[in-house]
């Protein structure tokens, strides 16, 4: 830094040129240092890293004024060195989202290698952490073309495979739920005669999930054992040869039914079933026309089937043979590919064509050997390629591991400790962030998520607490809506119910409170409207009363005893002090009788203007007459009595209130705006009637 300005001020002693030039400079430097944070330069640090270079180069001024542009410029160096801090956090969360995405594309890429290992859940999973990753970025940054070309056909497969093994489930429940109810039934004809088709139905649906298999072996085992005991209860050995003879039969209406490729099979079970018959014993009398008739043309439709299916079969071998060889030179083109998704598709496609074709006699056993050798080089490499995989699952699993470990520690700390739900936050983050482990990621998170359940369970309890709280005071906010006696202990009540509300904070009540804050509100509104007529009508009541008493004074008639004695007078202050003047002017005061005339004077000027600013308000043009002198005069003494007061503004504070006035409030003041003579009394009655009743 330069050496400090000498003569920091001219002979005047006021300060010099020299020395505001300086300070200027310094407030400049000052200035750009503060709106730095708020600019996005991309030179962020480099612009920081000049401005102090500049700073530092500017001469030394002195010491008062040096202090506080010191500190100041201190204060905003500290200021842009945060907001470079946050510009660099931001861009490095930026870029994580962008390796991340790099990242799905590599875990898509892996579920598509995996091809009928991926299962649907894996699928899910992807598609959830793809939308929460590119929510920020940009197609381009995420390359989500690229990623929706691949995902969308994987997903839609995996849709469909598992709406066709769920309605292969379905019909199998069906079918079981069926056999139940034959089972639980005492019709054994009819369970025997069913149970026969539901097992050829279930035949007929192909692989079944296993809870589905299950629960049908299940109830086709005690269906069978329910038939067996009905059959041992009867004793019977023809009835059991019979049903036996009759099992046999429909074993060979199945046989019968089967497709050309099993009648090698068929013809073996025929053989066997016939010496099955022939150690079978006799049948009741009454079956035997039925069963054996029944046998003999089975077996004839079977072994007719079976001398057809060999007659065409040395001619299928040779053809067959060709096909298979085919098969061969394509299963072997593609040994070699890496491509495992697709190949494993293509290899697929061949073992079910290979299964459509018929055997190839004496070749079969070659071309099989060859095809097979080519399949197994193939999936032996993607076994490989897929054990990597799992090691890669295995990593994340030991990873998961020791977090489910704290997480279980985490569970007997208690749901106070603010840091022990912040860790359990983070816990749950890095649980989800580590990636899947595969086979075991299923028992981790159980296992996992049960930890946390646990920790937060007694959050619950404190949560399920506040609500029922928060209920009970919403419902003693409807109770004083639906009965409001007096308004001022009511609104009371309201407030400070509101107030634990408040404290409360119970989101899931919210708006159940602002719906009962509204119904007390208008509950109140209309209690207060009421009030407020009420006091209307005694006030008109009082006020003719004290009327009909000056016209007894001026016609010179004497009042009775009690005559001024008004029941509510002292409700109305200035009804009141009128009363008072009436009874000091019947007792013969003139003076009273000149404070009445100037009260009367005055009233009439608070009635007019109450009653104007209501037609106002409702929109009714007013009809009033010129002001006269002594309006003019009531104006000026009330514009001389502001401004003894201090109040010089009296003028625009009248305007300004007529602008916001409420007719509640000029309710209230038309109450107290005192007492006029008889006539005045009833036009200014009718007057204010007539405006107030178009508000309600």
């Amino acid at each position: 830094m330069s050496e400090q300005i000498e003569n920091p001020r001219a002979a005047t002693g006021g300060m010099s040129d020299v020395l505001r030039e300086q300070l200027h400079r310094r407030e400049e430097v000052c200035c750009k240092l503060e709106a730095l944070p708020q600019s996005a330069a991309e030179d962020y640090p480099a612009r920081l890293e000049a401005l102090r270079t500049e700073w530092n180069s500017l001469p030394e001024i002195p010491p008062e004024y040096a202090e506080i542009l010191d500190k100041r410029f201190a204060e905003a160096e500290k200021a842009a060195e945060r907001g470079a801090a946050e510009a660099e956090q931001r861009r490095r969360e930026h870029l994580a989202k962008i390796n991340e995405s790099v990242e799905l594309h590599q875990k898509l890429d892996a579920l598509l290698a995996a091809g009928e290992l991926v299962t649907p859940a894996e699928v899910e999973a992807l598609g959830k952490k793809w939308e929460a990753c590119t929510a920020e970025l940009t197609a381009e940054e995420s390359a989500a073309e690229s990623f929706l070309a691949k995902f969308t056909p994987l997903r839609e497969r995996m849709e469909a495979e598992q709406a066709e093994e769920n309605a292969r489930s379905e019909a199998a429940a069906k079918l079981t739920e069926e056999l139940i109810a034959l089972t639980a039934g005492e019709d054994m004809n009819l369970l025997k005669e069913r149970k026969t088709a539901i097992e050829a139905e279930y035949t007929a649906l192909g692989k079944v999930a296993k809870a589905a298999a299950d629960k049908y072996n299940d109830a086709h085992r005690k269906a069978a054992a329910k038939l067996a005991q009905h059959y041992e209860t009867l004793d019977l050995a023809r009835w059991e040869s019979f049903t036996l003879k009759q099992d046999l039969c429909n074993e060979l209406d199945r046989l019968i039914e089967l497709p050309e490729a099993e009648l090698p099979k068929a013809a073996k079970r025929l053989q066997e079933l016939r010496e099955k018959w022939k150690q079978l014993g006799a049948v009741p009398k009454a079956k035997a026309d039925e069963i054996n008739p029944r046998y003999l043309e089975a077996t004839r439709k079977l072994q007719h089937r079976v001398d057809e299916y060999y007659a065409h079969l040395r001619q299928q071998h040779k053809q067959a043979a060709a096909a298979k060889q085919e098969l061969c030179e394509k299963a072997a083109a593609l040994a070699d590919s890496t491509e495992w998704n697709a190949t494993a598709a293509a290899f697929k496609e061949l073992q079910a064509a290979w299964k459509t074709i018929p055997g190839a006699g004496a070749q079969e056993k070659a071309l099989f050997a060859a095809f097979r050798a080519s399949a197994d080089k193939f999936f032996n490499a993607r076994s490989a390629w897929f054990d990597e995989r799992n090691a890669k699952f295995e990593a994340i699993a030991e990873i998961k591991r020791k977090l489910l470990a704290e997480a279980e520690q985490l569970a007997g700390e208690s749901v106070d400790s603010p840091a022990a739900v912040q860790r359990a936050k983070q816990l749950r983050s890095e649980f989800m962030t580590a990636g899947r482990a595969g086979r075991a990621e299923q028992e981790l998170s159980e296992k996992f998520n049960a930890a946390l359940d646990k920790f937060f369970s007694g959050r619950r309890e404190a949560f399920a607490n506040r609500e029922e709280q928060a209920r009970k005071l919403i419902a003693e906010i409807e109770g004083l809506a639906a009965d409001i006696t007096d308004t001022a202990a009511a609104d009371s009540r309201y407030r400070a119910i509101r107030r634990e509300l408040k404290e409360l904070g119970c989101r899931k009540t919210f708006q159940q409170e602002i719906k009962a804050g509204e119904k007390f509100e208008a509950a109140l509104g209309s209690a207060r409207s009421r009030v407020l007529a009420d006091k209307l009508t005694l006030a008109k009541s009082v006020a003719r009363s004290l009327a009909a008493a000056w016209e007894e004074v001026k016609a010179g008639t004497p009042l009775a005893e009690g005559r001024l004695a008004i029941e509510h007078l002292d409700r109305f202050p200035k009804l009141a002090a009128a009363a008072a003047l009436i009874g000091q002017a019947a007792a013969g005061d003139e003076k009273a009788k000149e404070k009445l005339a100037k009260s009367f004077e005055h009233a009439a000027a608070e009635h007019k203007r109450i009653t104007s600013e209501l037609e106002k308000l409702v929109g009714i043009e007013s009809k009033e007459e010129p002001k006269s002198a002594a309006d003019d005069a009531l104006a000026l003494a009330a514009e001389l009595t502001a401004a003894i007061a201090g109040n010089f503004a009296a003028a625009n504070a009248h305007e300004s209130r007529s602008k916001s006035v409420d007719p509640k409030q000029l309710l209230s003041e038309f109450t107290n705006a005192g007492l006029l003579e008889s006539d005045a009394l009833e036009a200014s009655f009718k007057r204010f009637d007539n405006a107030y009743g178009k508000i309600r």
